[in-house]
């Protein structure tokens, strides 16, 4: 702008002109009269031309001053026409995406410039500019008031100084926040529009593919803000997309989980790049110290690998383990964290209901053969001492074996406890109350029970056991059903079946989509059915385990077969997977544990462990529901979470949660230029890198310089032409 100081030169034709006059003398000559007199005639028309080359030169310094000046004036014919102000509304893209590295900045870093650039180029508007800034963060935060935290921020000089140093300080979130949420609160925002002043849209954004995947509903949203805004601009932050791998699973293989007992757990490794990632290793810490590292190998571009390991936690409490990978684009997705709260041995409630107790019997010897620790600790009572006890929450799953029916309080405790995480497994005999079982259980689909029993049906199989036993079940894929993969399903040959209920005809309905036939008999029958149910699991077998000898004889020899140890085993694992033990959550999500009433009193406090940005907040009891619950709010941070819980009795108990970024946002593959052009394109859409703003004019005006160079060259062509004709060239 120090080019405007040159304006006074505009005066320089005129006072050349003057000079020249005073320059001119009176001389006496009579030839000089005829030809004054002749010149007295045309005067007025060499004034004329004298005075219009006068004016094109003084035009064409003033044009060249200009040129040089480099003037701008905001976009839109009204806008230049009323010179009215304009709301910059900036949608910043803070998903952990923009933490992608490469040379010496991010693409964080590459929106912050973006924004500042934007800020100062408003700022340097004749009028007053005011500045909003959108984070798509805050766009997925639901709120009765749409306006972020900076919003119609003016850009005198102290509120653009404060308005700076907030962004220089701001991070990016953990969250994978999506650009479609941040567009629709845009919208609402631009709703607010005083009708006096322009509104222009800087989406500040990386732009990758995942993230524009609804482009048919993303270009509705961005239609909308154009119908209410004088441009939209995407700015992008990244122009190429960088190799990236990550962790996106580590958690237990189904089976239990207790103190000193070894588990299974399963971890995966996505690469996200477009070339072969070598010799990848994962590094495991557990509860503060390193353990064996894991070997992935090679990991296809676009591939993901599976890995199981075995681990133990020794002691009951809480305790954590991590997954690491070496440091690539993206740091946050390289560590995944699994916490839990291991017990000395899960607790597993047997409910018999037959009438020699031989279900509970060949059902918690296989869970706890003598004085070889498994982890579970079964508890066996009647149907009227289940009415009678307290609290479910301190078991992991509960079996109901062959109980004629639950009174309604008893089938709403058991109802909340499956809702609530729990497993429960259902065994039918001879006892069972079939009306109850297929009427209030079952509850046309709705009740614990995933399907209605009809009678008891014999088993009566056509086969050829003259070269072999052949099976009465198959089974699917399943975590219940491994002991039977491979080479060791011949051991399913060995089980047999009596007697089982058939299932009443129409039962399959809307409400039943979600229930699934497990095992079945060689003829299609169902035999083992489940639902999930709430958070927590149902199955069902429609038979016995026991090979006791009732009124029809024995059902089935399950309890006596040497699968059967392995079999229960796994399937109190599946069930028990998960309930009121671990704590591993998304980031965006509120911690959410259930407790006993009888031992907590509904108040707490949690903060976030080792480095990173602190958090610390108090925990309240959930009063949107009847179990208890303490509850935070969601939480926006990775990592390692610490609650100290108040116990009833006095004295405070530690637990831990882990909140991990969700998979996915770690995929740094972009989107194409020309379909973003082509598919937003309009008089209001334009596209730009962020590392060009700087060097270019505010996106929000239109620079003149083209306009003012053409009118340059003809005012100097006009002007050689007037010189001419005023025979100054002669």
């Amino acid at each position: 702008m120090v080019f405007w100081i040159g304006l006074p030169l505009v005066a320089l034709p005129l006072v050349i002109h003057l000079l020249n006059l005073r320059r001119q003398q009176r001389i006496p000559w009579a030839a000089m009269e005829f030809l004054l007199e002749s010149q007295e005639r045309s005067k007025t028309w060499i004034n004329l031309k004298e005075l219009i080359l006068l004016l094109l030169r003084t035009a064409a310094i003033a044009l060249l001053v200009l040129l040089l000046a480099r003037p701008t004036t905001r976009s839109g014919w009204i806008g230049r026409l009323l010179n009215r102000p304009v709301h910059h509304l900036i949608v910043l893209d803070d998903s952990y995406s923009t933490t992608d590295r490469w040379a010496e900045t991010t693409a964080w870093k590459e929106s912050l410039g973006a924004v500042r650039d934007i800020t100062d180029a408003a700022a340097d508007q004749s009028t007053a500019s005011m500045i909003t800034v959108l984070r798509f963060s805050e766009a997925e935060v639901e709120s009765e008031d749409p306006r972020p935290a900076i919003f119609r921020r003016p850009l005198d000089a102290k509120s653009r100084q404060e308005l700076i140093s907030r962004i220089e300080t701001a991070q990016p979130s953990d969250t994978a926040s999506g650009i479609l949420p941040a567009l629709r609160r845009a919208a609402e925002l631009a709703s607010l529009q005083p009708a006096e002043q322009d509104l222009v849209v800087h989406i500040v954004s990386d732009f990758r593919q995942h993230t524009m995947e609804e482009l048919d509903t993303i270009q509705q949203a961005v239609a909308s803000l154009e119908a209410q805004a004088t441009e939209v601009q995407f700015v992008r932050t990244v122009r190429q997309a960088h190799e990236n791998l990550a962790i996106t699973h580590l958690a237990p293989a189904s089976g239990i989980r207790a103190a000193g007992v070894e588990m299974w757990m399963e971890l995966s490794v996505e690469n996200y790049g477009s070339t072969l990632a070598r010799d990848v290793v994962v590094e495991l810490e557990q509860d503060g110290s390193p353990l064996v590292a894991v070997p992935v190998g090679d990991v296809q571009a676009g591939a993901k690998v599976d890995r199981r390991f075995r681990a133990t936690f020794v002691g009951s409490g809480a305790h954590w383990l991590a997954g690491n990978l070496d440091a690539d684009a993206v740091d946050l997705d390289n560590r995944r964290v699994y916490a839990t709260q291991v017990p000395e041995a899960q607790k597993i409630l047997l409910v018999d209901g037959s009438p020699k107790r031989w279900e509970s019997y060949y059902l918690s010897t296989a869970l706890a053969p003598g004085s070889i620790k498994s982890g579970w600790q079964p508890e066996v009572v009647t149907p009227k001492e289940f009415s009678k006890l307290g609290s479910l929450y301190p078991y992991a799953a509960i079996a109901i074996l062959d109980v004629p029916r639950l009174s309604a309080d008893d089938l709403t405790r058991l109802t909340t406890f499956v809702s609530d995480g729990g497993g429960l497994f259902i065994t039918l005999g001879e006892s069972i109350d079939r009306e109850f079982w297929s009427g209030e259980a079952f509850a046309a689909g709705e009740g614990l029970m995933p399907a209605p029993p009809d009678l008891p049906t014999q088993w009566l199989p056509s086969r050829d056991d003259s070269e072999g036993p052949v099976a009465d079940i198959r089974v699917v894929d399943h975590p219940v059903f491994g002991i039977f993969r491979g080479e060791r399903n011949s051991m399913l040959s060995l089980m047999r079946i009596n007697y089982y209920y058939s299932l009443k005809r129409g039962w399959q309905t809307e409400n039943t989509t979600d229930v699934k036939t497990i095992a079945k008999l060689t003829d299609g029958s169902p035999l083992v059915v489940e639902n999930h149910f709430g958070q927590g699991k149902v199955v069902a077998q429609l038979s016995k385990v026991s090979p006791d000898q009732g009124n029809l004889g024995s059902w089935t020899n399950f309890g006596m077969n040497p699968a059967f140890v392995v079999l229960a085993n796994e399937l109190f694992g599946y069930l028990a997977n998960g309930a009121n033990a671990d704590h591993v959550l998304t980031v965006g999500e509120p911690v959410r544990m259930p407790l006993d009433r009888n031992q907590y009193v509904g108040s707490g406090t949690i903060s976030r462990m080792g480095k990173g940005t602190p958090y610390q907040a108090t925990l309240a009891a959930d009063s949107t529901t009847e179990a208890m619950a303490i509850v935070s709010e969601p939480i926006d941070r990775a990592g390692l979470y610490k609650l100290q819980i108040d116990r009833a009795a006095g004295g405070i108990e530690t637990r831990l949660a882990a909140l991990n970024p969700e998979p996915g946002e770690g995929n740094l593959q972009l989107i194409a230029d020309a379909t973003l052009r082509q598919k937003f394109a309009s008089e209001q859409f334009g596209l730009r890198y962020a590392d060009e703003l700087s060097s270019e004019a505010n996106p929000s005006e239109s620079n003149w310089t083209e306009v003012l160079l053409t009118l340059l060259v003809l005012a100097l062509v006009a002007e050689q032409a007037m010189a001419y004709a005023c025979s100054f060239h002669e």
